[in-house]
């Protein structure tokens, strides 16, 4: 089968003159498109392995509104000790301003899928209701838009909590890129603590305007080795010696200080008449220069180096 059979011989018996003998005749061959041919091996196609869609990690659910209204808030007085400082994270400035979308959005201690929400960040900033936002310190990928690492306003314990006279003095948590929108920065805010100057300086570098501060005193210090943020720029006109110059309100606390004046002992940027003496941590500058700091964004991060 398959070969066509050319110029074939079939034997045939004829009787001749009482002789038996042989003739041969020829069987006709079949040639042109009657023909058998020999078929072409069909080409079969190397399959090619298709590559698995990359898949984002998860990232944390979202809590019920009945757990999310149950969650400790992360304002100035509280102090929730899930929240992250500088020995359990490294923030790093990642120029952005992160602003809640709903009133209260959900904090994690980790931006691993199976992290419990362990704190809520108000939408305005407690006890003078001003719209709150906060600085970005680092990302990571998942989807939905993965994690995001920003500033909180609390504390994670207090000066003299377990035996222990200092306390971090800024904190940070994870939270869920899509509840928030973003706003792109390029300006920050520097307190040098051992030049004991204050500066505005851009994302290139260029330093935009500084001065010569007045700080804390060794027992009293300013933060050092912190970040934090704006939480907010406003007047105060209870305030008297800051004569209605803005107050830069931030969200780190004195590391020694468990309260002042009757509410947590956070820093703040503001101006002092007498040029002399020093602060309870609190950075005291110019009129000028607090002003120059007001007309920053809520959110812009803020270095004590």
């Amino acid at each position: 089968m398959g070969i066509a059979l050319v110029g074939a011989l079939a034997a045939v018996g004829v009787l001749v003159g009482g002789i038996a003998a042989t003739r041969s005749t020829s069987v006709p061959v079949r040639t042109g498109a009657a023909a058998e041919r020999t078929p072409t091996p069909l080409s079969v196609p190397t399959r090619v392995p298709v590559p698995e869609p990359t898949r984002e990690p998860a990232i944390p659910s979202a809590p019920s509104d009945a757990e999310l209204a149950a969650l400790p808030l992360a304002f100035h007085d509280a102090v929730i000790p899930q929240l992250l400082d500088g020995t359990t994270t490294h923030p790093e400035n990642q120029w952005s301003i992160a602003t809640p979308k709903a009133g209260l959005v959900p904090l994690y201690a980790s931006p691993a899928a199976s992290a419990p929400a362990v704190a809520t960040l108000a939408s305005t900033v407690s006890t003078i209701e001003t719209p709150a936002a906060t600085a970005v310190w680092g990302r990571s990928t998942g989807q939905h838009g993965g994690m995001v690492l920003v500033s909180t306003p609390a504390r994670n314990r207090t000066p003299g909590d377990g035996g222990h006279p200092t306390a971090a003095s800024a904190t940070f948590a994870w939270a869920r890129a899509t509840d928030f929108t973003f706003t792109a920065v390029d300006r920050m805010i520097e307190v040098d603590v051992s030049a004991s100057t204050v500066s505005v300086t851009a994302r290139d570098g260029t330093v935009s305007a500084t001065e010569v501060a007045r700080l804390g005193s060794p027992d009293d210090p300013t933060p050092t080795a912190t970040a934090t943020y704006i939480e907010a720029a406003y007047v105060d006109g209870r305030v008297a010696y800051t004569q209605g110059n803005p107050i830069i309100l931030t969200g780190a606390h004195s590391s020694r200080i468990a309260q002042y004046g009757g509410n947590a002992a956070l820093t703040a940027l503001h101006y002092y008449p007498d040029p002399t003496g020093s602060s309870h941590g609190c950075v005291r500058v110019s009129a000028a220069m607090t002003k120059t700091l007001a007309r920053l964004p809520v959110g812009t991060a803020i270095r004590f180096t």
